[in-house]
């Protein structure tokens, strides 16, 4: 059984010196786009991983860069790990991190551990770096920092929240 509290509570906080939404998208100009190129990993039967994606263009063999990061107060290393898309799926994989309209595809992602759940960005990047608890770098020449921490909100009272205001705010350059 999957831990839902790390679910519900990564938090993927990007601060970069360009806006996320621009006139073109990102990807027309060979750059990450935020908005479709960014999705969430999950085993979905045995070692079997799905990835949900509102991009639904990717074709078999597209690289992908997999970061999963712990909980601020657990004390393990987060994770920097790649996958590559084996194929498009007919319906969502994964009912839990899965939008309306996302695209869901199976993944090959090699010795993933099923009861993690990995933040995916399409292609290979090999500028993140594990630094202070979290994972940073940049995607393409735009500065990324993806951290995580606990909050109160619909995780019950069993959960002792590690959030700060400044984990929702985007960092300066």
């Amino acid at each position: 059984m999957r831990n839902w509290l790390r679910i519900l509570s990564v938090i993927l906080a990007l601060s970069q010196s360009a806006t996320l939404s621009a006139a073109a998208p990102h990807s027309a100009l060979g750059l990450v786009d935020f908005d479709h190129d960014i999705g969430v990993v999950a085993a979905f039967h045995e070692e079997h991983f799905c990835l949900s994606i509102k991009n639904g263009k990717l074709k078999p063999g597209q690289a992908l860069t997999l970061v999963w990061l712990p909980i601020s107060d657990i004390r393990q290393t987060a994770e920097i790990q790649s996958a590559t898309v084996r194929k498009l799926l007919t319906g969502s994989c994964d009912a839990v991190n899965s939008v309306g309209g996302d695209a869901a595809y199976d993944l090959d992602a090699g010795k993933l551990d099923t009861g993690k759940i990995y933040i995916a960005v399409v292609g290979s990047h090999a500028d993140l770096r594990i630094l202070h608890g979290g994972v940073e770098g940049k995607l393409d020449s735009r500065s990324i920092s993806f951290r995580a921490c606990s909050a109160m909100e619909g995780l019950g009272y069993d959960v002792e929240p590690t959030c700060k205001d400044a984990d929702f705010q985007e960092r300066a350059q």
